[in-house]
């Protein structure tokens, strides 16, 4: 079973893919699906599973939770934002820059730092546990979505205009 840092680690690959090819391919022939919806999970997730593990592990924890609420809240605007043009558009590209401006910066924080922090400071069999927590979390929302496990936008804009309060109870605390 994978620790919590290796998921979390796996999610930052998958995302930091997904964006470099949706830079890479031409606008017309664009789909951000892939990325939206690999974000906006990952963003999810963390927010239920790793940054209440680092604010109840590591010292100073509360004010690092407070910090990646806040890159959470930035991202989550910023990707809401993005949403509303079409790939093709050059507002969809500079929009999306906009967000890794902020992604960047947090998935390096959390890979260099606070997992390798986390991980000293859990026992492993606790790692292990919050891993599938982090999984299980994850695959709820992968699942009953069409095309490539991508949800149409209503459904889309509604995750992401959902609060933490309410996923936590949609989503059941004790997972």
């Amino acid at each position: 079973m994978p620790t919590l840092s290796e998921v979390v680690k796996r999610d930052h690959a998958r995302i930091t893919d997904a964006y470099h090819v949706l830079v890479e391919t031409k606008p017309e022939e664009r789909n951000a699906d892939e990325f939206v919806w690999a974000l906006a999970r990952y963003l999810i997730v963390e927010n239920l599973a790793l940054i209440p593990a680092l604010e109840y592990h590591i010292s100073g924890g509360s004010e690092r939770q407070r910090r990646l609420s806040d890159d959470y809240n930035s991202i989550n605007a910023k990707l809401r934002h993005m949403a509303k043009y079409d790939p093709s558009e050059e507002s969809f590209e500079s929009a999306l820059k906009a967000i890794w401006l902020d992604l960047e910066p947090h998935i390096r924080e959390e890979t260099d730092g606070d997992l390798d922090e986390l991980e000293r400071k859990m026992e492993p069999e606790d790692s292990r546990k919050l891993g599938q927590k982090y999984e299980t979390l994850r695959d709820m929302l992968q699942r009953p979505y069409g095309a490539f496990g991508v949800p149409n936008a209503e459904i889309m804009d509604d995750v992401l205009g959902t609060t933490k309060e309410q996923l936590m109870e949609r989503m059941g605390n004790g997972i």
